[in-house]
């Protein structure tokens, strides 16, 4: 299976409040960044991209530190994890665009790790599907996308927190920013999702529905979701760093 792996680091990450950008805040002696290219690195992917914007010059020099083979794409004006992913589609090999899955993880998942990629890839193939995405559950779900599953266990709809409805908001299965795709459906849909929503971005979760016009898209879930937790401001790294020293603690 050749595989591409896509790592969204374009954000401002204002929420952080720092003056380093997010994707170089460490947590447990390494950046955000280092940790997820390590992940993709684990799964032995033909290409790395990491797509960059904000504070692209150290951003990139980071990158080639830890990963020197790897590439990158720069977004351009339109705002979204979806164009981020897009733009990177462009920077990939040739032959990597007509044919391969393409992994694509957010730069701010501290405790990613290569064992959970592997286990999306695997449960990705097996399944057949044209795109999959990795969820949790969790005991409080705000601020993350909520995942609507369909009977057929099929993703039914992906709705971002600033989009859901009352009812919406009471789902406890969300979106880790972690998924799958076959590159010739990601491709097909590429281009043909806008910007109508709250935040006036253009959605990965819009491309991800997108490519149910290829064939079945599909919920790989994680049971254990701190290992997907993703961080946005301080204080939730705070909240990680103690919840995690305090796992490690009781193994030791």
């Amino acid at each position: 299976m050749n595989l591409a792996c896509v790592i969204l680091a374009a954000g401002k990450g204002s929420r952080m409040k720092g003056s380093v950008p997010k994707p170089l805040v460490k947590f447990e002696g390494k950046s955000f960044l280092e940790g997820a290219l390590l992940a993709a690195k684990g799964t032995r992917p033909d290409e790395i991209c990491v797509v960059v914007r904000h504070e692209r010059e150290k951003i990139e020099g980071e990158a080639k530190r830890i990963c020197p083979p790897c590439v990158f794409a720069l977004q351009d004006q339109v705002p979204g994890t979806g164009r981020a992913l897009e733009c990177a589609l462009d920077v990939l090999k040739p032959d990597l665009q007509k044919d391969c899955v393409v992994l694509v993880t957010a730069s701010d998942i501290p405790l990613l790790s290569s064992s959970v990629l592997l286990s999306l890839l695997s449960e990705h193939k097996k399944s057949g599907a044209v795109a999959s995405v990795l969820a949790a559950k969790v005991n409080d779900p705000f601020g993350y996308g909520r995942i609507i599953v369909a009977s057929d266990g099929q993703v039914e709809k992906i709705v971002e927190e600033k989009d859901a409805s009352g009812q919406e908001k009471k789902v406890k299965l969300v979106n880790t920013s972690v998924y799958a795709f076959n590159a010739e459906a990601l491709l097909k849909a590429k281009g043909k999702v806008g910007t109508k929503n709250a935040q006036g971005e253009l959605y990965l979760t819009d491309l991800f529905m997108m490519c149910k016009k290829s064939g079945k898209i599909m919920v790989s879930l994680c049971q254990d979701p701190i290992l997907l937790r993703g961080v946005n401001d301080p204080l939730q790294l705070l909240a990680l760093e103690k919840e995690w020293k305090e796992r490690k603690g009781h193994k030791e």
